[in-house]
């Protein structure tokens, strides 16, 4: 299956080739959090990420064209 990851902030670093965006070829079943450590991202790290538009856990699914968005934590006052 083919998703979308894009990846912002220091986040970035993580995404092949350190581009904001990129397509993966992966396998069915894959949560968040396996996509994520695929690309060597550091679990450890604070990050948000938001799947097809929907804040998203790190046991969610990716599914076929899913749109992977990984953001820093936001903080305001």
């Amino acid at each position: 299956m083919r998703v979308t990851i894009e990846m912002h902030g220091p986040l970035q670093r993580f995404n092949q080739g350190g581009q904001p965006r990129a397509e993966l070829d992966v396998e069915d079943n894959l949560t968040v959090r396996d996509l994520l450590m695929r690309l060597g991202m550091d679990m450890d790290e604070p990050w948000n990420a938001a799947l097809d538009g929907t804040l998203a856990s790190p046991s969610d699914k990716v599914s076929d064209g899913s749109l992977l968005l990984v953001f820093p934590p936001i903080e305001g006052g």
